[in-house]
């Protein structure tokens, strides 16, 4: 029996809407998730706007606009957020028709996101989030997943990226392993030969003095293949998508470098003491009966055992892991979302990096000018107060000249009068920043230089 009946539109208006507004436009006009949105075309076989259709449209370029293909259902059904069945018709005739629901098995199959409440407590679980009280499917918790999600992206890339998602899958055993990751083992193969954990030792990279690589130290050999069957199918979707696989194992999304986590978890169970251990716990208290010095063997109380179990971290704070009802390979298409989500946060943050780079080196370049302009006005003061005693000096010389040239003085001197006051004059211009003569034995005065840098003084080393 059903509670509530979702919202029935005819295939053909849902096809007109769709190539009319975009995707994205009818998902917000009828209140369902994008994601819900895609994979319900792809279910009742409406087509969607290719790659480029929309850019194309607003360009003025032409377009071909794919007509909807024949089909027996004639309504689909809209899914509301909280809705746990669908129901679609299918035409039998044009009087009669069959009506068919889905159950929870099929639902809970088909369903890939759901829309999170906003008034529950967010809790860990399988997913990168979950939020108790949501819905759920076979004893298995989904993913809670905003209709927002994504929406850093345009319409094409979304359609992509959540297409991708929707079918994500393990590849087969004996699929080739990509090649980054067969380049890879080799560098945790040589990090475990030197590791010197003792086996039963705690292992996470907070008890090592040097983080390891990627995947090495952390990682049970037993799990190895697992983690990369994982990688393999998250990388080649990647790819597809325009991406890259760095030789860390890290990746490159819209040109963002983004890491993964990987971390398996490991019972804790009361230590067994070892023959050596036991042998070395004879001899230290053999050496305290006969008062010898003996350092006390370092036995630890508990073992950490590798279980398996896996954790996936892709963002801070957030993770995938297994659990007793489901694994984590189960939430690929969920953590290829989450990468993209990662390099939109990775954006955001380098953004904001470069952003703060950039106002420092501005302030430390206007400070820079500012102090090069005060510099130069301080040099060019200095100077000006130079030139001015040199002017000075030059004024001064030439009073004395023309005191000098008055009749009643020319006695004082001896030898020609008119000789010595020609001198004086281009001595007194020399001395002059105005005219700045040049000496033929002084050369040209620098004028803007201090007076003991300007002052004269015998050279007994000329080479003349």
């Amino acid at each position: 029996m059903i509670e509530e009946k979702d919202p029935i539109l005819l295939r053909q208006q849902l096809y007109n809407d769709i190539w009319e507004i975009s995707v994205a436009g009818v998902a917000k006009k009828y209140n369902v998730p994008y994601a819900k949105m895609i994979k319900l075309c792809k279910e009742s076989d409406i087509p969607i706007p290719p790659s480029g259709f929309w850019t194309k449209l607003r360009s003025g370029k032409p377009v071909i606009k794919t007509p909807l293909p024949d089909s027996l259902i004639e309504e689909v059904a809209l899914p509301l957020s909280s809705t746990k069945t669908r129901i679609q018709r299918t035409v039998a005739s044009k009087d009669s028709f069959d009506q068919k629901v889905l159950n929870q098995d099929e639902i809970s199959d088909r369903q890939s996101m759901i829309e999170a409440p906003t008034n529950l407590p967010v809790h860990e679980t399988i997913g990168a989030t979950e939020v108790m009280g949501a819905s759920t499917f076979g004893g298995v918790k989904q993913s809670v997943r905003s209709s927002e999600s994504l929406s850093f992206l345009s319409e094409e890339e979304r359609e992509k990226v959540l297409l991708l998602a929707v079918g994500m899958n393990v590849p087969a055993e004996n699929s080739k392993v990509h090649k980054k990751i067969n380049a890879y083992k080799a560098v945790i193969k040589d990090w475990n030969k030197k590791d010197t954990k003792t086996r039963g030792a705690q292992r996470s990279y907070k008890n090592f003095s040097n983080r390891p690589p990627f995947l090495a130290g952390v990682i049970s050999s037993e799990s190895l293949p697992r983690i990369f069957s994982i990688l393999d199918a998250l990388f080649r979707q990647i790819e597809s998508l325009g991406g890259s696989i760095n030789d860390d194992l890290s990746l490159q999304i819209r040109n963002e470098h983004v890491s993964i986590d990987v971390f398996e978890d490991q019972d804790k169970i009361k230590h067994e003491i070892t023959r050596q251990e036991a042998q070395a716990l004879i001899v230290y208290e053999d050496a305290k009966r006969r008062h010898s010095w003996a350092s006390e063997p370092k036995i630890r109380k508990y073992d950490y055992i590798f279980n398996g179990r896996l954790r996936v971290s892709i963002r801070k704070g957030k993770y995938f892991r297994d659990t007793d009802n489901s694994r984590i390979e189960s939430r690929l298409g969920d953590m290829l979302i989450e990468l993209y989500e990662e390099s939109e946060a990775v954006r955001i943050e380098r953004e904001a990096r470069e952003e703060t780079a950039r106002k420092r080196e501005e302030e430390a370049r206007v400070k820079e000018e500012r102090s090069n302009l005060y510099n130069e006005e301080v040099e060019r003061t200095i100077a000006l107060e130079n030139e001015a005693l040199d002017y000075e000096k030059a004024c001064k010389i030439r009073a004395y000249i023309n005191a000098v040239d008055n009749a009643s003085c020319q006695n004082a001197f001896n030898g020609d009068i008119s000789a010595w006051i020609d001198w004086a004059k281009k001595k007194a211009n020399w001395l002059d920043p105005i005219v700045s003569r040049e000496d033929e034995l002084l050369g040209r005065r620098e004028h803007e230089k201090s007076e003991e840098q300007k002052a004269l003084k015998k050279n007994r080393n000329l080479w003349w």
